[in-house]
């Protein structure tokens, strides 16, 4: 057997327990091919020593309830992940899905790469029992920061897997291109971050490597966990991967005519082309060109529910703004210099034409580097646009800490112009505590000249000190203060003319081994927001938290809050569209509680109670979200949510009680990896619409797909002769789109 140079250092963490981390380890390059085809019989892997996996929970350290053999190994363009997954009991073995990107509680296989080994950015690749890809970025060192997931689920790469069963367990090859990776090489030497897992959903056990101490929320996945490993010689090919489309297909939409006494269907035959190119610049570089881009084979918006008097934002989805997304964040909470729904969706999520734009992504040195630029269409309210956005980061004092910069613009041919700049910061001051210093400037030609550079008018602030950890004492605090006029073009924001002041402070612990409880946590915060000039409260809560997670893979939680709310002049607004809220100071209580069943299960539910007052009423709650998982073939989830409102008799308040219905069901077959189709139904008495999308997808092979797509909205109510308006018609628009790409490996 060749063995893998392991040097193991003794180290003792704050869990408790003793850990290991590793010295470099040099990878065994391939001398022979590696036929693809989850058999594993090639010599190599009989040649590579398996790594020492670890349990990572439910127990941390406890002794592994199956044997797990996990290999790796590289050759000029590729890089390989082998593991053998014995299973004593074979039908234990969980292939619940055919669907790619869509988990449902399945075994997995999984690798983390961080190919920069820059401890902060990694890519996640796992599949399933079935051979079912999927494929994730991580940013931030897998920290959820200021409203941002850490993990991007929506990012998609080419890479290739291939599993395969028997009577002692399963067993699955994945092959991952270099140039789907990206790293930096000095005189042909890569060094990377590996992290390696086993998921078996019927022990609701991890097994890791390197063994990593659950001191995280999402510890298995951290990038500053990982074992550094070196590859020699390799020198990646630097394929231009050129993906044109076309699409056909038929919209209607209803339209108020021009007397205003009804509507009238306008019919359109779609007819469009357009391409994306992918091209690795160097090793660390990747640009990408869009033109004319489409996004209609893109999942509908899920509908929310907003109890609250400030906006709310919705995920992106869109493929092309996926590539290095954690990179151009920059956030201060709730509000964001960036927020690529601006390109391409008007405030109503109706598409705005794209005529094209380009974006440049990678490391050069210990410098992050994105820069990217796009040209709109006008539409209906919007005229013709420019967005460009520029952001670096270098790393400084530690591999845990930066400073950063972005410069974003949004240019109309109107003639409006917004800049913004911003500096930020983030340092590791000591173990897992991080002090984050973030400022910004924005400079808008539709504020007066006189006022527009005014610093203090056109700028936010914040300063973050916080212990990213779970187990043991962590907390955060923060201090944020938004200027009168900062306005971020393409970014979003709540309010403006504010000081914020927020804190968390909790405790996590572990339960012992023959205990059912896996872990428990409580926690306080306060969120605190005044008026800048006043210092008059705007808005406050002060919440207690507790919840315990069971080894079964189950969940509660408990959560009570206090509110205040001061709503100032030209602050009245109508909660939920129907219930008139006045300007007033409300002082309220409301509490929730919380379930959820273990996820290796074929029907699963979570279950969400609250019941408390808002404003000057009182709200009571109920919530499921269940899911059932057929067979590998067919699964059907949803949700059903439904809020009474009951407010008393108050002037100018017309409406006192309403109940809010908001519903929602997907459907999802999978034929088999390739061909798949889905159905995805909702409905909200807020909005009375009710919208039906539907997708059939055939995959010929990564980068290649024939998508179906019909989409429906329907209005629910259409009687609007008390406002003075025509009845409106039974369906509101709907599209039958037919759309092909086909990638060319050139």
């Amino acid at each position: 057997m060749r063995n893998i140079a392991l040097v193991l250092i003794m180290c003792v963490t704050v869990y408790g327990k003793e850990c290991y981390s590793q010295s470099i380890q040099d990878i065994y390059r391939l001398s022979e091919e590696i036929t693809l085809d989850g058999v594993l019989a090639e010599k190599a892997w009989q040649e590579i020593s398996p790594f020492p996996m670890t349990q990572y929970e439910p127990v941390f350290e406890a002794g592994l309830s199956e044997r797990t053999e996990i290999m790796v190994a590289y050759d000029d363009e590729y890089f390989y992940v082998a593991g053998r997954m014995f299973t004593e009991d074979v039908t234990t073995i969980a292939a619940n899905s055919l669907y790619r990107d869509r988990y449902s509680g399945d075994d997995v296989f999984a690798v983390i790469l961080d190919p920069f080994n820059d401890n902060q950015n990694a890519l996640r690749f796992f599949t399933t029992p079935a051979g079912v890809r999927f494929d994730q970025s991580i940013s931030n060192d897998a920290n959820d920061i200021a409203g941002s997931s850490a993990v991007n689920s929506s990012w998609n790469t080419f890479w290739d897997v291939a599993t395969s069963q028997d009577e002692q367990g399963w067993y699955a090859e994945i092959r991952i291109p270099f140039s789907s990776i990206g790293f930096q090489s000095n005189e042909g030497t890569a060094e990377m971050g590996l992290i390696v897992y086993r998921w078996l959903a019927h022990h609701n056990e991890r097994h890791t490597y390197p063994a990593i101490p659950p001191n995280w929320d999402r510890g298995e996945i951290k990038p500053s966990q990982a074992a550094d490993i070196r590859l020699k010689n390799v020198d990646a090919r630097r394929p231009v991967y050129f993906t044109p489309y076309v699409l056909t297909g038929y919209q209607q939409q209803n339209q108020l005519n021009s007397s205003g006494n009804s509507y009238e269907y306008s019919n359109e035959f779609e007819r469009n082309v357009g391409f994306d190119i992918k091209y690795n610049v160097t090793s660390n570089l990747t640009l990408d060109v869009t033109a004319n881009t489409d996004f209609a084979q893109v999942e509908a918006d899920e509908q929310q529910l907003n109890l609250s008097r400030f906006s709310i934002t919705f995920p992106e989805k869109r493929q092309f703004f996926q590539q290095r997304s954690g990179l151009f964040t920059f956030n201060f909470g709730n509000t964001r210099l960036f927020y690529s729904r601006r390109i391409g969706l008007d405030d109503q999520g109706n598409q705005v034409p794209i005529y094209g734009g380009v974006r440049l992504t990678g490391r050069v040195d210990d410098w992050d580097i994105g820069v990217l630029n796009m040209q709109t269409a006008s539409s209906e309210i919007l005229p013709s646009e420019n967005f460009g956005v520029i952001r670096l980061k270098k790393n400084i004092l530690n591999p845990s800490s930066y400073i950063g910069s972005i410069v974003t613009s949004r240019v109309g041919a109107d003639g409006n112009s917004n800049y913004v700049f911003g500096l930020d910061g983030d340092f590791n001051i000591s173990g897992d505590d991080f002090i984050e210093v973030k400022v910004s400037q924005s400079m808008d030609n539709q504020v007066a000249e006189s006022e527009r550079y005014n610093f203090t008018d056109n700028s936010i602030f914040r300063i973050t000190w916080q212990r990213r950890a779970s187990v043991g004492l962590f907390y955060r605090f923060f201090v944020n203060r938004t200027g009168s006029e900062f306005d971020p073009g393409i970014g979003f924001f709540r309010t403006i003319n504010t000081s914020d002041y927020f804190y968390r402070i909790g405790y996590g612990w572990f339960s012992d081994e023959n205990s059912i409880f896996k872990s428990h946590s409580v926690n306080v915060g306060s969120f605190n927001i005044f008026e800048n000039e006043t210092f008059d409260l705007r808005s406050r809560f002060i919440s207690p938290e507790w919840r315990s997670d069971f080894k079964d893979g189950s969940s509660f939680s408990l959560n009570a809050r206090f509110n205040q709310e001061h709503l100032l002049l030209n602050e009245d607004f109508a909660l939920v569209g129907q219930i008139y809220i006045p300007i007033d100071d409300y002082d309220f209580f409301d509490a929730s509680v919380s379930y959820s069943t273990p996820d290796n299960k074929s029907l699963r539910n979570q279950f969400t109670l609250e019941y408390g007052e808002i404003f000057d009423g009182r709200r009571f709650l109920a919530k499921i979200n269940p899911r059932w998982i057929a067979n590998i073939h067919f699964e059907l989830d949803g949700s059903y949510q439904i809020t009474k409102l009951d407010f008393p008799d108050r002037f100018n308040r017309t409406t006192t009680d309403f109940t809010v219905h908001l519903a929602q069901l997907r459907g999802q077959f999978a034929f088999n990896k390739k061909l798949s189709t889905s159905a995805f139904i909702q409905y909200s008495n807020v909005n009375e619409l009710a919208g039906l999308n539907m997708r059939f997808r055939y995959n010929f092979r990564e980068g290649q797909d024939l998508w179906l797509v019909y989409n429906e909205t329907i209005n629910t109510i259409r009687d609007q002769m008390n406002m003075g308006f025509p009845r409106l018609p039974f369906m509101e628009n709907r599209a039958i789109l037919l759309k092909y790409t086909h990638t060319f490996d050139m």
